[in-house]
């Protein structure tokens, strides 16, 4: 049985959004859902949910390393996800639902590439000077 005394004794476990693991498939089932949604049945609502969303799934991947130092590839798409994440260009309620639905494909887009990055990032074998390759890996 456990007493009041050895729950309060126990230190609290920190979870920082640094040590959360990103979760690939459900970031490229939002992606694959905004990259199929219909113009023409899907509502305005319904668009800038997902804006939000992928949004966010451009922020996260965006805080994880892809190779950005030694990639050109990788800071370009960097570059592109800076220009899409920047205020000036959000989406407001006066945007026209076309352009927000454009804007909503761009970043799915960008965010897909960056996805498929960090998979690949994370699926390679580590190596350097003087490691040996992960066993399996050959």
């Amino acid at each position: 049985m456990t007493t009041m005394a050895q729950e309060h004794d126990t230190p609290p476990v920190e979870v920082t959004t640094d040590s959360l693991p990103i979760d690939v498939e459900c970031i490229r089932d939002g992606l694959i859902h905004a990259l199929t949604l219909p113009l023409a049945t899907t509502t305005r609502e319904d668009i800038d949910a997902s804006v939000h969303q992928i949004r966010g799934h451009l922020n996260l991947l965006m805080g994880e390393e892809l190779g950005y130092d030694s990639e050109p590839a990788v800071r370009d798409l960097f570059r592109q996800a800076y220009a899409l994440l920047d205020l000036g260009r959000l989406p407001s309620e006066e945007t026209p639902v076309f352009e927000t639905f454009a804007y909503l494909r761009d970043t799915a887009r960008v965010a897909q590439r960056l996805l498929d990055v960090f998979d690949e990032f994370r699926r390679a074998p580590v190596h350097g000077p003087d490691m040996q390759p992960h066993p399996g890996s050959a």
